[in-house]
């Protein structure tokens, strides 16, 4: 199984600047913490707890603009138990209500409260139903196995499921659109990779200036033109970012060699697990044409250059400080890779990483240079 994570933009782009904000979050937990009783509120600049007593606790938190804050437990990480963390939307000064079991996890959450927050967290909450009530209706239409790979009907069904989805994300959206509102521009950007272009577009130009100015804004524009820029055999564009040393680096200095241009951040964890097996690759593909050159799409600079010395990987590293991973390649998730031919012509993409090895781009690594990886 392959490991994401989605992008720091898209889980905690942050918004235009209101004068400071005053968030005071309030959470009711019933069942039993087993002594482990601290709730995390954290983005990548910030980090915050509080700690439940008689099953409540209570932070207050200082915000600079508007933004997101994601909530995990300290239960959770005792127990080693996969979640998914409620993420807390703000957009001026009010009080959040959490409520959640901590036996069931934050899947048992609800948020109210705070009105942009509220509907951050209602419209991503139906979500995963709409994923559950598409792959229902496809199964009823060709059954279960036609969603396993080696069936027959698998394009045909995944089709079917897909344009379902596509419906009712566009419905959900639909719903809950309000130009006028900063929250509406994090809700489309978190459909980007679900609905058709013309749609995204259309969504996005009826935005209000001030939305549409604001950093999500302007995250959602960009990614608009890299859909455009990142499709396989268009040509990768040339673009300049500072590498460790602070030296500006052109890509278009890697032309005439074949680049793995993989796009990471010093938080994303199935980044890091990936570096092992991308170094014996790069080991095994030693002077042949082919380089890699790692993007990180951190913004903690400090962050980045500590986790660069760590992995001490052997090949270029760039800092994306202009947002290209968005404007130039559209980067939703973290790891994604795309292999660029020596012409520039972009050949491959790859989200995610296979612990194990032995994906679709490391096959397409060992027939072009007749390699057994």
């Amino acid at each position: 199984m392959k490991n994401i994570v989605l992008t720091g933009l898209a889980i905690f782009a942050c918004q235009l600047t209101f004068g400071q904000i005053v968030l005071k979050i309030q959470g009711k937990v019933s069942g039993n913490t087993e002594g482990h009783n601290q709730v995390y509120f954290y983005n990548q600049l910030k980090k915050d707890s509080a700690r439940i007593e008689n099953g409540t606790f209570e932070v207050t938190l200082h915000e600079e603009e508007a933004g997101t804050r994601a909530i995990s437990l300290e239960y959770d990480r005792a127990k080693r138990r996969m979640y998914s963390p409620v993420v807390l939307f703000y957009d001026q000064s009010g009080k959040i209500n959490v409520t959640f079991d901590i036996e069931k996890g934050l899947s048992s959450a609800q948020v109210t409260g705070l009105p942009s927050a509220a509907t951050y967290f209602d419209f991503n909450a139906a979500r995963p139903k709409i994923y559950m009530a598409s792959r229902k209706e496809t199964i009823e239409k060709f059954g279960a196995d036609a969603l396993k790979q080696d069936h027959q009907d698998f394009q045909s069904a995944t089709a079917y499921m897909g344009a379902i989805m596509q419906q009712k994300n566009d419905s959900l959206m639909r719903a809950y659109y309000k130009p006028e509102k900063l929250v509406t521009a994090d809700l489309l950007l978190s459909l980007l990779s679900t609905l058709p272009e013309s749609k995204l577009d259309n969504y996005y130009q009826g935005l209000s200036h001030e939305v549409k100015a604001s950093e999500t804004g302007q995250v959602i524009k960009a990614k608009l033109q890299g859909m455009k820029n990142g499709k396989i055999g268009s040509t990768a564009p040339d673009f300049s970012l500072p590498d460790k040393d602070n030296k500006q680096r052109s890509f278009s200095e890697f032309k005439g060699k074949y680049v793995l241009l993989d796009f990471w951040a010093s938080w994303c964890s199935p980044c890091r697990a990936s570096f092992p097996r991308i170094r014996q690759v790069n080991a095994k593909l030693k002077g042949q044409d082919f380089v890699i050159v790692n993007v990180s799409i951190d913004k903690n600079k400090d962050a980045w250059l500590k986790a660069v010395e760590e992995e001490a990987n052997p090949w270029t590293q760039l800092f994306d400080d202009k947002l290209i991973s968005s404007a130039l390649f559209n980067v939703g998730a973290v790891p994604t890779s795309y292999l660029i031919d020596p012409s520039g012509k972009i050949i491959m993409k790859e989200i995610g990483f296979d612990p194990k090895g032995g994906g679709a781009m490391e096959k397409k690594l060992e027939e072009l240079f007749n390699i057994k990886l």
